[in-house]
């Protein structure tokens, strides 16, 4: 006994405390930055051109997300009706909670701020993402969602009976999501 109290002395001195956030593998579909405690992505100080210097995004701090990595955390589905008023339809939208996805890069008890590509952006409080449970979706029945219609994330509440909460929620639905801030 005397010699294993060392032995798993030394073991749980050398384990790390915190596991870093492996780098994405494929193409990132999302990015979470801003109040974020993890991090894979280098620094934006602004002025570097693309989709994010267009919006003047800037961070410390980021999370990039490929499909692997959204694909390895837990799946929800949500079908509701969707669709412009005269053609809406039943869509089975599916992807990780947004609370997991923001519980991965950090950012749990925080404010989401999505921002679609062509600048739309709502905020979302972490009470409201705790309560109603939205989605980051990134499949609609059953195939990715591609940039240039609704992809390539979005924000998915699953269907209520408050009118008014529903009409809340249809404002924080964003997407062809790209970059969700935090605050």
């Amino acid at each position: 006994m005397r010699h294993i109290l060392p032995i798993l002395l030394i073991s749980f001195i050398t384990l790390p405390v915190f596991a870093d956030v492996k780098a994405p593998a494929g193409h990132v579909l999302v990015t979470l930055g801003g109040a974020v405690t993890e991090g894979n992505m280098p620094t934006r100080l602004g002025n570097e051109g693309g989709l994010f210097g267009f919006h003047d995004i800037v961070y410390d701090k980021a999370v990039g997300f490929d499909e692997a990595m959204l694909n390895a955390l837990d799946q929800v589905e949500i079908t509701k009706r969707y669709g412009p008023k005269d053609n809406q339809r039943d869509i089975s939208f599916s992807g990780p909670l947004l609370a997991e996805v923001m519980k991965f890069a950090g950012a749990e008890g925080k404010t989401a701020l999505p921002l679609a590509m062509d600048g739309y952006q709502s905020e979302i409080s972490w009470q409201s993402i705790d309560t109603h449970r939205p989605i980051l979706a990134t499949h609609a029945d059953g195939k990715p969602m591609g940039i240039g219609g609704l992809g390539p994330t979005m924000i998915v509440f699953p269907p209520v009976e408050d009118e008014s909460l529903t009409e809340e929620h249809s404002r924080q639905q964003v997407w062809a999501i790209a970059y969700i801030g935090i605050e």
